[in-house]
């Protein structure tokens, strides 16, 4: 009698263990919803500060489990996944990388993902599968969260985070919010493949089919091309798992004649479908094309080690500018250049930033938990949960082979959990290896995590304090009161030493308040870690500020060449050309500038070339 006590309470325990665990880790998902207004960029800081908040809580909750469950072997996706961060770690990236902002909470979706998977496995171990259904459901009702304020964004109902678009939901962009949509799409599907008749179970089925639906009507006016091709791969993997399409395609095509047509008619299809897309935004299309060629450049320099993690903001604009430089540029192209921060296709942007061996560790992570085989016996529920988890991961890499899925947490944390529920099912568990390497494997994570915890405790708050300063500084300048909004940034220095947009911010202030040799020094600094047109135009005027005119003149011509259809860096070259004396100089760039063609008309182009005229007509007179 006291054995069968002793045994129920020990079931007992374990789930209220495992339940404890995955509600606490499925809370972090409402990280997607966090915004924070009072800090700068709000959608994205009050996500980052609430992630590092809650992941105070949910390491020492996962590290207990971890502990707890310390015999279970790992499988091969973990031992790449822990490769591929291990890379990203010890590749770095100048100021060091636990300076970066992508890695402060890049870091966490990598623990996230080491905490989250035994308490799936123990799940599994122990026949409650079910229990994936606590994220699974989360994740849809958030969704569904995101999908009805997108709707109301739409007809004015709620407010909306991007100038340029009508539908951002609470992300800065609607490409990652279409990201986040498509990523979740198959979770609300696998709720609807639930069959249990219970009243609770029928309340979930029918919020998978609400959120699916409410997803399926508003991602389409995201109008992100990236999100309908992420969005029909994650239905399509979704599909052939429910529904086995295959098997019904060799019932139909049952004879040569059908075959052959399909055969046609497939792939025209297909054909068409991406013509259509390309030509929906044609200019959009090119302009990636261009950014592609410019990464390649990156690559090229640096092709082992990369350029350090999240360095693109940092590389792109003076490679684009040399690309234009050397000639290489067509002129559609110099019509479709712009200022860009990302290289809008993640395998190319790892390479750029960690080398070759980081773009092959993200595709080996991405392929293994695609396509590795799916072992038996395996039951139709299960192998539902491989299929959402498959589509997911499928959709948000087709995503990100035209977007930016990684810059965006959510998307990112969608990412790495479905990567942690195929780990589960991964055929590769390692039962035979070396007790030693099982122990070295566990104390790197368990060691990670105490000190990502750790820090998040000591940095979060600091880093809250510098948004909520950067804010004020950002306000302040708004207003003209430089001297006010300098002392703010000069505050938050400290902490934001290494974000090269903060510190172009901080130098564009000082010059506007006088301080030009401490503006040079900081837009200097800055560049390091970002650099865009106007870090060159800035860094011009504080050169030209200080009589370091040839300085001055080599940050206009970088950033007249990186964007060559825009009318103000060559306007600043006549300028300086024309107050420094150099008449032959001037002239020649104001006879460029009034030939130039017009890419949009507008009342500053008609004031520059009335500009250009009077530096010719002074010099004829």
């Amino acid at each position: 009698m006291d054995t069968s006590n002793s045994k129920i309470s020990s079931v007992t325990s374990r789930s209220v263990l495992l339940i404890t665990g995955l509600t606490i880790l499925s809370a972090l998902f409402i990280t997607t919803l966090a915004v924070n207004h009072e800090l700068h960029d709000p959608v994205r800081t009050g996500k980052m500060i609430f992630f590092a908040r809650w992941m105070v809580l949910v390491i020492p909750v996962g590290l207990f489990i971890f502990i707890r469950t310390w015999k279970q072997p790992f499988s091969h996706l973990s031992l790449l996944v822990l490769i591929w961060g291990s890379w990203i770690f010890l590749r770095g990236k100048y100021g060091g990388i636990w300076h970066d902002e992508k890695f402060f909470w890049f870091a966490g979706c990598f623990v996230f993902y080491f905490l989250a998977l035994p308490i799936l496995q123990t799940a599994k171990r122990y026949n409650r599968g079910w229990l994936i259904l606590i994220p699974v459901l989360v994740i849809s009702l958030i969704v569904a969260i995101e999908a009805v304020l997108g709707l109301l964004q739409l007809y004015g109902g709620y407010r909306v985070y991007h100038a340029a678009f009508k539908v951002t939901g609470t992300f800065f962009n609607p490409a990652p919010y279409g990201g986040f949509l498509l990523g979740s799409l198959p979770m609300a599907l696998l709720l609807t493949s639930i069959k249990d008749h219970r009243f609770y179970r029928k309340i979930i089925r029918w919020t998978g089919w609400f959120a699916a639906a409410l997803i399926l009507v508003i991602i389409p006016s995201t109008q992100s091309r990236a999100a309908y091709l992420g969005t029909l791969t994650a239905l399509g993997v979704w599909t052939f798992f429910r529904y086995k399409p295959i098997l019904w395609l060799k019932i139909i095509l049952n004879t040569r004649k059908k075959r052959l047509l399909a055969g046609i008619v497939i792939p025209v299809v297909f054909a068409m479908l991406f013509c259509g897309l390309y030509w929906l935004k044609k200019d959009s299309a090119d302009g990636r094309l261009l950014i592609w060629k410019v990464a390649a450049q990156t690559i090229r320099e640096k092709p082992l080690t990369g350029n350090g993690f999240n360095s693109v903001q940092a590389t792109l604009a003076p490679a684009q500018a040399a690309y234009f430089t050397s000639g290489k540029g067509s002129e559609s192209e110099q019509m479709l250049a712009g200022s860009v921060r990302w290289v809008f296709n993640e395998p190319l942007q790892a390479a750029s930033e960690t080398g070759l061996p980081g773009a092959l560790l993200l595709l080996l992570v991405t392929g293994y938990a695609l396509f590795y085989k799916i072992p038996k016996p395996i039951s139709r529920q299960q192998y539902l949960q491989i299929g959402a988890a498959r589509a997911t991961v499928a959709g948000i890499m087709v995503f990100g082979c035209f977007s930016y899925p990684f810059y965006s947490l959510p998307v990112t944390l969608l990412f790495f959990f479905s990567l942690a529920v195929l780990s589960v099912f991964s055929p590769g568990i390692t039962t035979g290896v070396h007790p030693v390497i099982n122990v070295e494997f566990k104390l790197t994570v368990v060691a990670g995590s105490v000190i990502l915890g750790g820090f998040y405790l000591v940095e979060a708050p600091k880093l809250k304090q510098a948004y909520w300063l950067w804010d004020e500084a950002a306000s302040l300048y708004q207003l003209g009161a430089y001297h006010e909004a300098n002392e703010s940034f000069s505050e938050a220095l400290p902490v934001m030493q290494y974000n090269g947009l903060f510190l172009q911010q901080y130098g564009k202030s000082l010059y506007m308040e006088g301080r030009h040799e401490q503006a040079v020094s900081i837009l200097t600094e800055a560049g390091k870690s970002y650099k865009d047109e106007f870090s060159f135009i800035a860094l011009g005027d504080c050169y030209k500020a200080v009589g370091e005119y040839g300085k001055a003149e080599g940050q206009y011509m970088l950033a007249a060449s990186m964007v060559p259809h825009k009318f103000y860096p060559n306007y600043l070259l006549a300028k300086l050309y024309d107050e420094t004396g150099q008449k032959e100089k001037a002239i020649i760039t104001a006879k460029e500038l009034l030939e130039k063609e017009i890419k949009v008309e507008s009342t500053a182009i008609e004031e520059i070339n009335q500009e250009m005229q009077k530096i010719l007509e002074k010099d004829q007179n």
